[in-house]
């Protein structure tokens, strides 16, 4: 369950299906999709960039670009929002990357996600 001021607030990447969004949203969690942010268009980078400046969260599957943003953040000495990347759907059933964000989001604050590139793990 969200709580107000401590929970994270989340920019999914392009690539992560608005059905998601939706699901976490009953939940009382903050999501922004690039759809109806208006960033559809925005390179991972761009895309990371717009979010930390709204103080977001990103959750996405691309286990290869982000970690090499991240990296290139940190180098450069930039700050970000934090990053959750997950193994993609096509590894495990939607309803099970939905299980695992969610038992993230219930255990982590927004604080603890600060320049963080964070490997979302099975849930027992």
């Amino acid at each position: 369950m969200a709580i107000a001021g401590l929970s994270i607030r989340l920019y999914f990447d392009h690539h992560v299906r608005k059905w998601y969004a939706e699901s976490l949203r009953k939940a009382g969690f903050e999501v922004v999709v690039p759809i109806e942010a208006g960033t559809a268009g925005l390179d991972d980078d761009e895309a990371l960039r717009w979010a930390t400046g709204q103080g977001l969260t990103v959750f996405t599957f691309d286990q290869k670009d982000f970690p090499r943003i991240a990296k290139e953040w940190q180098t450069r000495g930039e700050s970000h929002a934090g990053i959750i990347v997950s193994v993609s759907p096509d590894y495990v059933t939607p309803r099970e990357v939905l299980r695992r964000l969610r038992s993230f989001l219930d255990h982590v604050t927004a604080g603890e996600t600060v320049d963080q590139l964070l490997w979302l793990q099975p849930v027992p």
